[in-house]
């Protein structure tokens, strides 16, 4: 048996337009181990949310992931029939999406959209599903949970629909729980609570999570390893102490002095130049040149692997790789 529970191959899902071809994802490593955060960052636009669609197999026309491997407790999920993936989606891999009000379906109960997965996944009897429901509204610390679950998605709050959604991701109790950003669109102190909701359901069930977040405060307190994505490709990738301690590549620094200072509120935010490039018109070298401070005349021409510089910690980045050498 692998030591890991998710293992990502060079992985490369485009988009075929009649524009033409976005590398949407281009050639992605990653692994998660059983009861391990993978924290995965980058601006809108990097592939990130992609990346888990993958794993999902859940891309749809005219996006295909055309190339490796997606390993999950040893078998590949690119070799799965759609049937044999219907099974394993929300039952072994569960997926809480970006915006929960439409996620969730507004003419079913909040109650019934859970208890049609255990059903489904879990061959439950209704009534025991329904308690199992009642059950998992409570263990994601919803008040009134026998009350709550007779409601309709429109009939909560914003804060509420996403710890349904967690209920629902977590009903069949997942190995592997992806979060496309789970705290989008919620105040401050929602965000915590969710936050600290999935890192108690992690050291429960020992559920894996692979958390995808432009913030990088939630990683921080989230994740046990990061990777760091542009344009389809990771440019970073370390253990999360390691990444915020000795960032190495140009946009992951970039990224880090964007955060802002409490102890120095009056300092101006530094950002990072440029945009990021159109994905029908990238760069012929690094995909990071055009707004890099340290490119050179090798950067506008070729583009970097990523390669290990220190132990569990690789970058793609010549002028990195090279003072290393």
């Amino acid at each position: 048996m692998s030591k890991y529970l998710l293992d990502v191959k060079n992985v490369k899902t485009h988009f075929f337009t009649d524009r033409g071809v976005v590398r949407a994802v281009d050639g992605i490593d990653f692994k998660i181990k059983r009861g391990e955060t993978l924290g995965i960052v980058g601006e809108s636009g990097s592939g990130k949310s992609v990346a888990s669609m993958s794993v999902m197999q859940l891309v749809e026309e005219p996006g295909k992931t055309v190339e490796g491997n997606i390993l999950f407790k040893g078998d590949d999920l690119l070799k799965k029939s759609v049937k044999e993936m219907r099974k394993i989606r929300g039952n072994e891999i569960s997926m809480i999406f970006q915006e929960p009000m439409t996620s969730l379906n507004p003419v079913f109960k909040v109650g019934d959209q859970i208890t049609e997965v255990l059903m489904l996944h879990q061959k439950m009897r209704k009534e025991k599903a329904r308690n199992r429901a009642v059950e998992m509204l409570k263990l994601v610390g919803i008040p009134r949970a026998e009350r709550i679950v007779d409601d309709y998605p429109h009939q909560l709050s914003g804060g509420m629909r996403q710890r349904v959604m967690i209920a629902m991701a977590l009903a069949c109790e997942p190995s592997l729980l992806i979060a496309d950003e789970p705290t989008t669109a919620l105040d401050v102190t929602i965000q915590a609570q969710i936050l600290h909701l999935m890192n108690d359901l992690k050291e429960k069930l020992g559920t894996a999570i692979m958390l995808i977040t432009h913030d990088l405060g939630v990683v921080a307190q989230m994740a046990d390893y990061v990777i760091v994505m542009y344009c389809g490709k990771v440019v970073e990738d370390a253990p999360v102490e390691e990444l915020f301690e000795n960032p190495k590549h140009p946009y992951t620094k970039g990224l880090m002095k964007s955060i802002p200072n409490l102890d120095d509120n009056k300092k101006r935010l530094d950002s990072i130049k440029g945009i990021v490039p159109h994905p029908l018109y990238l760069p012929e070298g690094c995909y990071f040149e055009p707004r890099c401070p340290n490119a050179t005349e090798k950067c506008k021409k070729y583009r970097p692997e990523l390669k290990e510089i220190s132990p569990n910690h690789k970058v793609s980045c010549f002028v990195v790789n090279e003072e290393v050498v």
